[in-house]
Formats: C-alpha cells, sequence, structure tokens
C-alpha cells in the first residue's frame, strides 16, 4: 500500500508578552493512497471517445444537409438536426431516476437521430447513390446507439418500491417549490396592490385639499377685506409735541406666526385659536380662525408634496 503525505492545520495556543491567542499551525500527516478506480477511468474515457465520434458526426450532419439545403445560411440549419437530439440526451440524464419522466426524452432523441440520418441519406443519393447515402446515414445512428449504450451503462434501476419512494421525496420538494413560488407571486401581488391603494389615497387626499382651499380661500379674502377696512378707521396716533418724529405704537405679534407654532406643535384648530386668543385677547375670533384655517390648510398641502 502507497502512503502520502497530508499538509493539515490545527489550532495551537500562542503567548506573547502574557497575551495567549490561538494560531493555525500546519502538521503532516500520513494517509493510505487510495487506489485508482479503473471503472472510472475506464468510463470517463469511453465518454470522452464518444463525444470527440459525436462531434465528427455533428460535422459530416452538418455539410450533408446544409449541402442539400443550398449551402450558406443551410449549414447553419443542419447543425439543429444533430445538435437536436444531443440537447435530448442531457433531458434524458437528468432524468435517471425517474424511469416515466426519462422515457419521453429517450424516445424524442431516436425520433431525431432517425430525421437527421433520413436528411443524410436523402443528400448522398442526390450526391452518388445509395451506398454513400447509407454510410453517410448511418454516422449519426453510430453516435446516437453509443451514448445509449453509455446511458444503459450508468443507468441504475430501482426496484418498484424504491422507485415509488424517489417519487413520494420528488413530490414533496416539488410541492415546497410550488408553495414558494405561489406565496412569492402572492406577495408581489398584495405589494402591487398596496402600493395602488396608497396612490389612491394621495389622489383623494390631494384633491379634498384643493377643494378645502377652494372653499376657505374666499372666507380668508373676506376677512382680509374686513381687516383692511377696519385698519383704515382706526385713527392716527396723535403727535406728542410739534416737530417730533410720531412715534409708532408697538406691533401686534404676527397671528399666521403664532398659528404656524400651534399647528406644528400638533394642536387642532379650535385649540391654536384658543391660544392665539389667549395670547392676543384684543384680536378678532373670525380673523384668527380664518387665519388659522389658511395655515392649515398651507401646511397640509406641504405634507402631500
Amino acid at each position: 500500500m502507497k502512503f502520502i503525505n497530508e499538509i493539515r492545520h490545527r489550532l495551537v495556543d500562542r503567548t506573547i508578552d502574557g497575551t495567549t491567542n490561538q494560531v493555525s499551525q500546519p502538521y503532516t500527516v500520513r494517509t493510505p493512497k487510495p487506489p485508482m478506480d479503473k471503472d472510472r477511468a475506464a468510463l470517463i474515457g469511453v465518454s470522452v471517445l464518444v463525444l470527440v465520434l459525436t462531434l465528427v458526426a455533428i460535422v459530416w450532419s452538418t455539410h450533408s444537409i446544409g449541402t442539400l439545403l443550398g449551402g450558406g445560411v443551410g449549414y447553419m440549419a443542419g447543425v439543429v438536426f444533430d445538435v437536436a437530439w444531443l440537447a435530448v440526451l442531457v433531458l434524458e440524464w437528468l432524468a435517471r431516476f425517474d424511469e416515466t419522466k426519462r422515457e419521453f426524452p429517450r424516445k424524442v432523441g431516436w425520433v431525431l437521430a432517425l430525421v437527421a440520418a433520413a436528411a443524410i441519406f436523402l443528400e448522398g443519393m442526390m450526391a452518388g447513390g445509395w451506398q454513400m447515402a447509407a454510410v453517410g446515414a448511418a454516422v449519426s445512428i453510430v453516435a446516437k446507439v453509443l451514448w445509449w449504450a453509455v446511458f444503459r451503462h450508468i443507468d441504475k434501476d430501482l426496484s418498484p418500491a424504491d422507485s415509488q419512494w424517489v417519487a413520494a421525496e420528488m413530490s414533496k420538494a416539488n410541492a415546497k417549490l410550488a408553495i414558494a413560488g405561489v406565496r412569492r407571486q402572492a406577495a408581489k401581488a398584495e405589494v402591487a396592490a398596496r402600493l395602488e391603494l396608497l396612490a389612491a389615497e394621495r389622489d383623494l387626499n390631494e384633491l379634498a385639499g384643493l377643494d378645502h382651499f377652494r372653499g376657505s380661500a374666499d372666507a380668508i379674502t373676506a376677512e382680509q377685506v374686513r381687516e383692511h377696512e377696519d385698519a383704515s378707521e382706526r385713527p392716527e396716533p396723535a403727535l406728542n409735541r410739534a416737530n417730533t418724529v410720531r412715534e409708532h405704537p408697538e406691533p401686534e405679534a404676527n397671528i399666521s406666526h403664532l398659528a404656524r407654532v400651534e399647528l406644528t406643535a400638533g394642536a387642532s384648530r379650535q385649540e391654536a385659536v384658543e391660544a392665539i386668543l389667549a395670547q392676543l385677547p384684543a384680536a378678532k375670533v373670525a380673523s384668527v380662525e380664518a387665519t388659522v384655517r389658511r395655515e392649515r390648510n398651507k401646511l397640509d398641502r406641504a405634507a402631500y408634496r
């Protein structure tokens, strides 16, 4: 028995200046060398050989069918004939544990291989006679038979009980995949529905804000007119003495500013009106209410932008 030296790593303690940490330390282990798997090597060799012969068959069939179709683009179409049954071979391999599912690609592969052989036979008859046609058509058939023999060797037949067990496990896995797909679609639909509802609510709120603003705009304008008329009727303050500059009264607090402060703090309209009247007892109730409505509408419009 042969041995090989295998390098492995383990964690060991290493202390420097009183601090201990674990570090990786390599070490060598002699392990027996497994013998070469001759069966696996033989199978790989046969598979490579069959693959090379298949490539030769593809080149031959492409040339023959392309010539039959007039050359040029016909060569590209000729590739389809052999590549088609090669693709079905992959499906047959994927279904190697399910006899029912494997049987269909196997039959389709034979049909496609026979179609390619028939096309090559027809081109050979037109080019040089039945001998050339028969040999040319046999190329694709031989490649297909070789792949069939390889699969027959690789296939591991299952007993009826084991086949049912495998089918049950596959059914469970497929059910989980189906449930995951359905839940993903349902989640996407739920997200789309919620976005539509949010968009509809936003549009409705914008329309409601515009209607309320139009209705309150007239009232605000009327209040502003009354304020202007009241202000024009107020008498000018008298001069204290001759040849002196008129002394202006101290400006009143800005009602709009107070309204914005109260509404931003979370007060309702009525609470904001009461708070402003408490600070400015001389202010008119109607004017304060109109100002509060106007500032509330401004804040609402800014929130929806």
